[in-house]
C-alpha cells in the first residue's frame, strides 16, 4: 500500500508526465526568444511549478478531510512547494537585475511593466475570473457590504494584490498561490531604484550582498517571513552580479550537477522549512551552480524540461482549478478518499489535466498576451523616441529667433 506521505509518488508523477511533454501538442509552446538565457533555467522552471503543485496535492487531501487548509505534516511536501517559490524569486531577481547590469542605456521602465503587466495578467485575470465565478454559484458571498466589490476590484489588478476570495467561508479556489504576485510586483516597482546601485561596480555587488546580509540577520532574530523572500531575490541579484563580473564556477558541468543536487538533497535531509537563512543560503548556492553549467546530468536542458518550463505559469496559477475540477465529480472524490493509494491515481489524473489546461492556456491565453504587449511596448518606444527627436528640433527653431527687444528696435529704425 502507498502512504499519502511516502516520497517516490511524487517522482513517479512527475515522470509520467514527461511523456506528455513530447506529444506533437507542445512543440507549439514557447515564446521568441529576445535576450541570451540560460537553458537550464527554463528548463527548472516547469519542474519548480509541479512541485508546488505536488505540495498542494497533499493539503488537498487534508483539506477534503477536515475542511482546513493548512501545512503538510510531511517535511518533503512541505519543502517541495517552499522550494519551488525560492527558486521562482532568485530566477525573477537573476533575470531582471541582469536586465539593468547588461543594459548599456538607461533601461525603459515604462515598457519593461507594460510588457510585465500583459506576460502575467492575461492569464491571471483569467483564473481570477473563473475563480470568482465559481464563488459566485456557490451563493455564500455577501452582496450588501462594500468589502466584497472592493475585493472583486482589486483581485483583478493583474494580481498587484493577489487574490482574496469574496466570501470568507471559502478557501482560495487558486489553491492560494497567488500570494507570490504581490512581492513580484514590489520587485519589479524597486528595480529603477535599483538601476542606480547597478553602474557602479562595486555598488553593483554591494547592493544584493548588504540586502542578503541584512536578511539573514532580521531572519535569525524573528523577523517575517518577507525577509527570507527579501534574501532570495537578493540572491538572484548576486548571481546575475557573479555572471556579470566572470565570476561564476569553472567546472565541468556533471560535477557542478552533482554538487547542486547534493545541496538541495541536504535541504530536503535537513530542514522543515525553506524559509530561513541556512536553506536559502542553500538554494542560492545551487543557482549559482545551475547558472555556472549544471544542467543535472541533462534533465534540465532535454527539450521536455524547456516545453514543460514554458507553461509553468499556466501549471503553477491554475493548479487549484485542476483540483476542483477533479475532485467535484462525486464519484471520484469518493474513490480518492478511500485510501491513499486511490488517492495518488486521482492526483496522476488532475496533473494530466493540469498540464493539458496549461498548455492551452498558453497557446490561447499567455502568448497572444505576450504577442499584443510587445506590440504595444513597439508602439510606446517609438512615440517616445519621435518625442525625444522632436524636442531638440523646436530648441533649435527657437535658437534661430532673434530676442524680441531685438526685433523691436530693428522695427524702430
Amino acid at each position: 500500500m502507498i502512504g499519502l506521505y511516502d516520497l517516490w509518488p511524487a517522482f513517479v508523477v512527475v515522470a509520467l508526465l514527461w511523456p506528455l511533454a513530447g506529444l506533437p501538442l507542445f512543440q507549439r509552446v514557447g515564446f521568441e526568444a529576445t535576450a541570451a538565457r540560460v537553458r537550464a533555467i527554463d528548463g527548472m522552471r516547469g519542474y519548480l511549478a509541479l512541485a508546488v503543485a505536488l505540495h498542494h496535492a497533499v493539503i488537498y487531501h487534508e483539506f477534503l478531510t477536515t475542511g482546513a487548509w493548512k501545512y503538510p505534516p510531511s517535511a518533503f511536501y512541505g519543502l517541495l512547494g517552499q522550494v519551488g517559490v525560492s527558486f521562482f524569486f532568485i530566477i525573477s531577481a537573476y533575470l531582471f537585475w541582469g536586465k539593468l547590469l547588461s543594459a548599456r542605456a538607461s533601461l525603459d521602465f515604462p515598457t519593461l511593466l507594460l510588457k510585465r503587466a500583459f506576460r502575467i495578467g492575461p492569464l491571471y485575470i483569467l483564473a481570477v475570473g473563473v475563480a470568482m465565478a465559481l464563488e459566485i454559484v456557490d451563493g455564500r458571498i455577501d452582496y450588501s457590504t462594500f468589502a466584497t466589490y472592493e475585493r472583486a476590484f482589486f483581485n483583478l489588478l493583474f494580481g498587484v494584490f493577489g487574490y482574496v476570495p469574496l466570501s470568507n467561508a471559502r478557501v482560495c479556489v487558486l489553491a492560494c498561490v497567488t500570494w507570490t504576485l504581490p512581492y513580484e510586483w514590489l520587485f519589479y516597482f524597486s528595480l529603477p531604484i535599483a538601476a542606480i546601485f547597478s553602474r557602479h561596480p562595486v555598488t553593483r555587488i554591494g547592493l544584493p550582498a548588504v540586502l542578503l546580509a541584512f536578511s539573514i540577520l532580521m531572519s535569525m532574530s524573528g523577523g517575517s517571513g518577507a525577509y527570507s523572500y527579501l534574501g532570495l531575490f537578493a540572491g538572484g541579484m548576486l548571481c546575475a552580479t557573479l555572471e556579470a563580473n566572470a565570476l561564476l564556477v569553472r567546472v565541468h558541468r556533471h560535477a557542478l550537477s552533482a554538487i547542486a543536487l547534493a545541496l538541495l538533497v541536504y535541504v530536503f535531509a535537513t530542514y522543515r522549512v525553506a524559509y530561513a537563512p541556512g536553506p536559502m543560503l542553500l538554494c542560492i548556492g545551487a543557482f549559482v551552480l545551475i547558472v555556472s553549467g549544471a544542467d543535472f546530468f541533462g534533465l534540465l536542458t532535454a527539450t521536455r524540461s524547456v516545453r514543460l518550463g514554458e507553461i509553468s505559469y499556466g501549471i503553477y496559477l491554475l493548479q487549484g482549478l485542476a483540483f476542483v475540477s477533479i475532485f467535484s465529480i462525486p464519484p471520484v472524490r469518493t474513490f480518492a478518499m478511500d485510501n491513499a493509494t486511490q488517492y495518488w491515481l486521482v492526483i496522476v489524473m488532475a496533473m494530466v489535466l493540469l498540464l493539458l489546461m496549461a498548455l492551452v492556456a498558453h497557446l490561447v491565453v499567455e502568448k497572444p498576451g505576450v504577442s499584443l504587449g510587445n506590440r504595444l511596448a513597439a508602439i510606446l518606444r517609438l512615440s517616445n523616441q519621435r518625442e525625444t527627436r522632436e524636442v531638440p528640433i523646436a530648441s533649435d527653431a527657437r535658437s534661430w529667433r532673434m530676442p524680441t527687444s531685438l526685433t523691436r528696435q530693428s522695427a524702430d529704425r
